[in-house]
C-alpha cells in the first residue's frame, strides 16, 4: 500500500532529459510502522521524488520494495548509492526487544553488577557468565584466566543465542588480550556473531562498556534482517548501488561495519530526522519532533547544528558509550496502545497493530468486534484486542510446546483475546504470551491513536468501521461518548508531547537535569502548566508557564494533527516543512562519514611527584618521561584511530582530521592537581560511491 507523495515533481520526459547529469542517491527509512523512500540529487541537493509504504515486519523486503516502486523508475535505475536509516534498533531498545544475547564478563564483580548494573541496562548476574580475569587496575595481567574452565563452560548452551558479548574489566589498559583470546576460543566452537568491548569503545567504565557491548549483541539479528531485506529488494529490481547506513550521530557507515556494530544504529532514525529537518527548513534554532507509529523522537538544533550527547546515548533501560545526537525518545506514536483504568485513558509506551489496519486485511476483526459490542459488557480486560502470528516457531527449540501450540491457534489469522485464551485452555486472566510478544513472534492488535484519526477523519486509509466499533466498546466502559473519547485521546497525545518537549528544554538548560533527568516532582509541575496552557485557567494562588523562542519543527506523518496546539501552549511557532512525512529518508542520504577516537594520558604519580606519563595507545600502553612527548604520541594515535574508523565506515578520498586536547585537573589543599589528558580526534570524509 503505497502513498506516493511527490513522484510527479519531474515528469518522465523531463527525468530522461536531466537524469544523465545527476548524481542520484536513494534514502530509505524503515520505521516500526512505515517505510519511506526518497530520490535525491546530490548536485542540486533537491528531493526528486518520495514514497511511503507500510513496514512489513514478517518480511521487511516487501515494504522496502513497495516504497522503492513508488519512486520514478528512471531515477531508481540511475542511483549510485542507497543509504538506510531505521528506528528498528531504537524501538527494540524502547520496547526491550531484540535478539537473544549472552554477556561473558571477565573480572566482573557480582555484588557491584547486581547493585549498579541495572542503571546501565545490565541483567542480574545469574544471566551473565562471570569469570576471574586476574588483572590489576593498571591493566597488568597477574596470570592467565582459567581457559580450561572457560572452554568447559561454553561447551554447550550457546547454540540458541543470536549474539554473544565479551568484556574484560581492564581491557582498555592491557590491549584487550583476554577479550581477544576468549573470542578466538569461542569462535572455534560456534558460528555465532560475537563482539568484544574493545572493538566498540575505548572508555574505561566497565559496566557501561558491558551494557553497550551486550546491547550490540542483542541487535545483531535486527540489523542483519534489515540489510538482508534491502539486498533482496535490490536484486529483485536489478540494481546494485553502494549500500550504507546512518549512525546515531547522523554520519554514515558501510554495510560491513554496520553488521559488526549494530549498536551504532540505536538512534540512526532520530539522527536522520535531525539531518532531514535541517535540509527541509531554514530554522537555525528549533526543536525537531519526529512522530512515527511507535516512538516520538525529539532533538535540538542550535545555530544550525544538532546538539550532541556528552557521555553516550541513553535509550530505554540502556546507558551506552555510543556517540550520537542528543535525542529524547518517547514511546508515543500513532500506534501506541490505548488502555483505560476506571474513568481515564492512558497511552502505553509500546506499539500494537491498529484495529483499522488489521481489519483491512482480515475482515474477521470487524465480525469479532460486532459480536463483542452486542454483549454490552463492561470489563477491566481489553477484550477487543486480537493476537496475530508473525513468525513460524515450529522448529525453534527455544520455545515451549505450549508456546508453539498457541502460535498454531493463530495460523489462520487474528484471534480475539477471549477466543485465544479458550483455545489455549486458559482463562483471559492467566493467558501469558509475553515472551512471544517480546520476541516479535506474536503481535497484539488493538485500539490506537491511528484508530482515533480514522474516526475523526484525519486519516482514513484503513477500516473506519473497526475503529468505531472499538471506540464504542471503550466509551461504554468509561461511561462517555465516542466524541469525548476521541478528544481525550488527542489531548493525551498533546500532553505527552508538551511534557517531553519541556523536559528536553530543561535538560539542555540545566546540567543537573541533563545528568539526572527530570524527576516525577518536576513532571507534576509541567503537567499542571500544560493544564493551565490548555484551558487558559490560571491558578489564583500560583501559576507557572513554559515558553520558548525555539520553533517546533514537525516531521513524521501524524505530527501535523497535534503540533500547532502544542506550539501555541509554548508561545512559539509550529513549522511543518514540505516532505515532512519522509524527512528521515532524506536525512539518511544527506550525511557524511565520520570517525572519532580518543586517547588518554595518565600521570604516573609517586610519593615524590610525577614520574612520567602513560599513554593508552591503539596497540598498547607507552611510557614517556616528558609530557610533550606523551601528547605528541597521543595526538598521532588519536588521528590514526579516527582516520581508520572513518575508512572502516566507508569514507574515501580526502579525509579531514581535527584534534582536540583537553587537560583534566582538580583543586586540592596544596593547589591544582593534574589528573590526566584526553586527546580526541575527529575525521570527516565522503561516502564511497
Amino acid at each position: 500500500m503505497i502513498m506516493a507523495l511527490n513522484t510527479n515533481l519531474y515528469s518522465a520526459k523531463n527525468i530522461l532529459k536531466v537524469v544523465f547529469f545527476m548524481k542520484i542517491g536513494i534514502g530509505i527509512d524503515t520505521g516500526g510502522t512505515y517505510t519511506d523512500a526518497v530520490a535525491y540529487d546530490f548536485s542540486t541537493k533537491t528531493v526528486l521524488g518520495s514514497a511511503k509504504a507500510l513496514t512489513t515486519k514478517d518480511d521487511l523486503s516487501i515494504g522496502i520494495l513497495e516504497a522503492l516502486d513508488g519512486l520514478p523508475k528512471e531515477l531508481l535505475q540511475r542511483a549510485e548509492i542507497i543509504s538506510l536509516s531505521t528506528t528498528l534498533a531504537t524501538n527494540a531498545c524502547v520496547e526491550n526487544k531484540g535478539g537473544n544475547a549472552k554477556l561473558i564478563f571477565f573480572g566482573g564483580n557480582k555484588k557491584v553488577i547486581d547493585e549498579l548494573g541495572g542503571k546501565y541496562g545490565l541483567p542480574k548476574t545469574e544471566d551473565i557468565y562471570i569469570q576471574e580475569s586476574y588483572t590489576r587496575f593498571s591493566g597488568e595481567i597477574e596470570r592467565e584466566p582459567d581457559w580450561e574452565l572457560f572452554s568447559r563452560h561454553i561447551e554447550k548452551g550457546y547454540e540458541h543465542y543470536d549474539g554473544v558479548a565479551i568484556v574484560e574489566i581492564n581491557a582498555m589498559k592491557n590491549g584487550a588480550v583476554i577479550e581477544k583470546k576468549a573470542k578466538s576460543i569461542f569462535q572455534k566452537k560456534y558460528d555465532i556473531p560475537v563482539i568484544c568491548g574493545h572493538e566498540l569503545f575505548s572508555e574505561l567504565n566497565c559496566l557501561q562498556r558491558a551494557s553497550s557491548t551486550l546491547l550490540n549483541a542483542q541487535l545483531f539479528p535486527v540489523i542483519k534482517e534489515l540489510l538482508d531485506a534491502i539486498k533482496v529488494a535490490l536484486i529483485k529490481r536489478g540494481i546494485n548501488p553502494a549500500l550504507v547506513i546512518v549512525r546515531s550521530d547522523g554520519s554514515m557507515m558501510s554495510e560491513k561495519y554496520a553488521l559488526d556494530h549494530p549498536v551504532e544504529t540505536i538512534l540512526c532514525g532520530p539522527a536522520a530526522s535531525a539531518i532531514g529537518a535541517l535540509n527541509l527548513c531554514r530554522e537555525s534554532n528549533s526543536i525537531v519532533i519526529d512522530m512515527g507509529g511507535t516512538t516520538t523522537d525529539i532533538c535540538l538544533i542550535k545555530n544550525n547544528l544538532p546538539v550532541t550527547t556528552v557521555e553516550g546515548v541513553s535509550i530505554g533501560k540502556w546507558k551506552t558509550f555510543v556517540d550520537g545526537l542528543y535525542v529524547k525518545t518517547v514511546g508515543l506514536g500513532g500506534d501506541s496502545a490505548i488502555h483505560y483504568d476506571s474513568r481515564r485513558i492512558f497511552l502505553e509506551d509500546y506499539r500494537i497493530v491498529p484495529l483499522c489496519v488489521a481489519a483491512e486485511k482480515y475482515p474477521v476483526v470487524v465480525d469479532n468486534l460486532k459480536k463483542l459490542l452486542s454483549k454490552k459488557r463492561k470489563h477491566t480486560k481489553y477484550l477487543y484486542e486480537h493476537f496475530i502470528l508473525t513468525k513460524n516457531i515450529n522448529d525453534n527449540q527455544r520455545y515451549t510446546e505450549e508456546e508453539k501450540a498457541f502460535c498454531r491457534i493463530l495460523e489462520n489469522g487474528p484471534v480475539i483475546l477471549s477466543d485465544a485464551a479458550k483455545a489455549a485452555g486458559k482463562d483471559i486472566y492467566n493467558l501469558n504470551v509475553s515472551r512471544l510478544i517480546k520476541d516479535g513472534v506474536v503481535q497484539v492488535c488493538g485500539f490506537t491513536p491511528t484508530d482515533i484519526m480514522h474516526i475523526k477523519k484525519d486519516f482514513t486509509r484503513y477500516s473506519v468501521e473497526a475503529s468505531l466499533l472499538a471506540a464504542e466498546f471503550v466509551a461504554h466502559n468509561l461511561e462517555t461518548s465516542v466524541e469525548e473519547l476521541c478528544d481525550m485521546v488527542y489531548d493525551e497525545v498533546k500532553r505527552k508531547l508538551y511534557l517531553n518537549i519541556v523536559k528536553v528544554l530543561l535538560e539542555n538548560k540545566h546540567p543537573y537535569y541533563m545528568r539526572n533527568g527530570v524527576g516525577s516532582e518536576v513532571e507534576q509541575f509541567i503537567n499542571e502548566s500544560y493544564e493551565m496552557a490548555r484551558t487558559g485557567k490560571i491558578d489564583s494562588l500560583i501559576s507557572m508557564t513554559f515558553n520558548t523562542e525555539f520553533s517546533l519543527v514537525g516531521i513524521g506523518a501524524p505530527i501535523r494533527i497535534f503540533l500547532e496546539d502544542v506550539a501555541k501552549m509554548l508561545k512559539t511557532r509550529a513549522v511543518i516543512p514540505e516532505n515532512f512525512e519522509v524527512a528521515n529518508a532524506l536525512g539518511a542520504i544527506a550525511g557524511n562519514v565520520t570517525g572519532s577516537h580518543a586517547v588518554e594520558i595518565r600521570p604516573n604519580n609517586t610519593s615524590e611527584g610525577t614520574a612520567g606519563y602513560t599513554v593508552f595507545g591503539n596497540a598498547g600502553n607507552r611510557f614517556f618521561e616528558k609530557f610533550e612527548d606523551a601528547v605528541e604520541f597521543a595526538v598521532h594515535e588519536a588521528k590514526e584511530g579516527a582516520k581508520k574508523k572513518a575508512i572502516n565506515r566507508g569514507a574515501t578520498g580526502n579525509i579531514t582530521v581535527t584534534c582536540d586536547v583537553r587537560h583534566d585537573s582538580a583543586k586540592a589543599r596544596n593547589g591544582i592537581v593534574y589528573l590526566g589528558t584526553t586527546v580526541t580526534a575527529n575525521a570527516v570524509g565522503s561516502i564511497r560511491f
